[in-house]
């Protein structure tokens, strides 16, 4: 049976609270244990929020070893969580160092980022990753551990609590009140837009009453990023829509998946969609590597895995908070202000990293009128409106600023592996290198 399995619903006599809790404990300081053996040095990335300061927190508490931790800071403060970086590497008594991710130098590093990323995204969050490795390396360190997956195994993502709205909003539609929950996860929708609750309310509408759907949590997200098709060049939209498919054609569902429950639904399209595909590659081991650092992620134990997923789901989400379990283990190994705290996800900014003070020479140069034409996949005159836009305002929305990401990482693909294919980087110099491939040749 694969480990992404989940348990489906009914027919199990759960132990205790406490089963799990003990049960839990064990499996995650023996995860984090494993993953310290290494020939060098360990380091972990500190992010301020529960999963990596409890990893740290294990290390600190549990392996007797020091600890060098690492962390991103950043100018805007929707975005930083420096402070409670600072107090956690206290608590705890590592050697803390940080990487400050300026909007101008998360600009820059984008295009060193998307030769290492290889394909398109739609954020900008792999950067200051990018630039967190290379500090990472400066110090002399080649691993690390992260909090990478707890999110997924233990529904800690806004996308789980939206699905479990959206499901209680079905079943009376036409209620004004229940829609106003969505406003406690995305204050910054409503800040952005003039219609406020009204807007939310109509954004989150749609599908609203196919709860039986299997890709129902997901309905959203995916409509979301489908809105940003508009920017393409009507040649490339008259190729999408020749090749349009349902969501449900494309996902490989396992068996027995529509008998699952809807919170072991919407974990499964996370972890196998977005968590394998982004998170692990083009936020996690492309930018990680790039620096010649490895990543490890005891969360992803899969025996850490295989507990999470059999768990009832009201383990993981009670009501609308997020990672119950884990939460309830954190009360003995983190301070209260940590692990208390409401939740932030890690992002990073994008249109201000790419049009402030001094907007990147590459920037104008490719999402100039001239290039996006030779390019031909993207509308120029749509994208133009979008940029005077930012220009002028320097806002954008939520949508338009995925959009922005996307299409500015897709023309630095076509022009680096595309119009102007870079040569591969020439070997290392070093005299050792030269002799170990002069000995295998012979």
């Amino acid at each position: 049976e694969s480990i992404l399995a989940f348990q489906s619903q009914g027919g199990t006599d759960w132990p205790s609270q406490q089963d799990y809790l003990d049960a839990f404990r064990n499996l995650l300081i023996d995860a984090t244990n494993i993953r310290l053996r290494a020939d060098v040095p360990v380091g972990a990335y500190l992010s301020g929020g529960i999963d990596s300061s409890i990893i740290s927190a294990i290390v600190r508490n549990f392996c007797n070893s020091h600890l060098d931790t690492f962390s991103i800071a950043f100018s805007d403060a929707e975005f930083d969580e420096s402070e409670y970086q600072r107090r956690m590497a206290a608590f705890l008594g590592t050697e803390h160092h940080v990487v400050h991710a300026t909007h101008t130098e998360i600009g820059e590093a984008f295009p060193d980022v998307m030769w290492h990323v290889e394909t398109p995204i739609m954020r900008t969050s792999p950067a200051p990753l990018f630039l967190l490795s290379k500090l990472v390396h400066e110090h002399g360190y080649k691993v690390v551990l992260t909090g990478e997956g707890a999110d997924e195994i233990l529904a800690g993502y806004n996308i789980f609590k939206e699905a479990k709205v959206r499901r209680f909003w079905a079943r009376f539609p036409d209620s004004s009140l229940r829609p106003r929950l969505l406003e406690r996860l995305y204050p910054y929708i409503t800040d952005l837009h003039k219609g406020g609750s009204a807007y939310l309310s109509a954004f989150f509408r749609k599908g609203l009453e196919e709860v039986n759907g299997n890709t129902y949590s997901h309905t959203i997200r995916w409509g979301n990023n489908q809105r940003s098709a508009r920017f393409f060049s009507d040649d490339i939209q008259r190729v999408i829509e020749q090749q349009e498919t349902s969501d449900e054609q494309v996902i490989d569902f396992p068996p027995g998946f529509s008998d699952w429950d809807p919170l072991s639904r919407a974990q499964y399209l996370e972890l196998t969609i977005f968590m394998s595909q982004y998170l692990l590659s083009s936020q996690g081991d492309r930018v990680a590597m790039a620096h010649s650092v490895e990543g490890r992620f005891p969360f992803l134990d899969h025996r850490v895995i295989e507990f999470c997923n059999h768990l009832p789901p009201e383990q993981k989400m009670f009501g609308l908070s997020e990672k119950r379990l884990l939460k309830k283990l954190a009360r003995d190994w983190l301070p209260d202000e940590i692990w208390r705290r409401p939740k932030r996800p890690y992002r990073a900014p994008i249109h201000r990293s790419f049009f402030h003070e001094q907007t990147p020479e590459y920037v104008e140069e490719l999402l100039s009128p001239q290039r996006l034409k030779d390019a031909g996949l993207f509308e120029a005159q749509r994208v133009r409106s979008m940029v005077n836009k930012v220009k002028a305002s320097h806002r954008l929305s939520e949508t338009d600023d995925m959009a922005l990401a996307g299409i500015l990482s897709t023309q630095l693909v076509h022009d680096m592996f595309i119009s102007n294919l870079r040569s591969v980087p020439p070997l290392s110099e070093n005299e050792e290198v030269k002799v170990c491939i002069q000995e295998k040749v012979r």
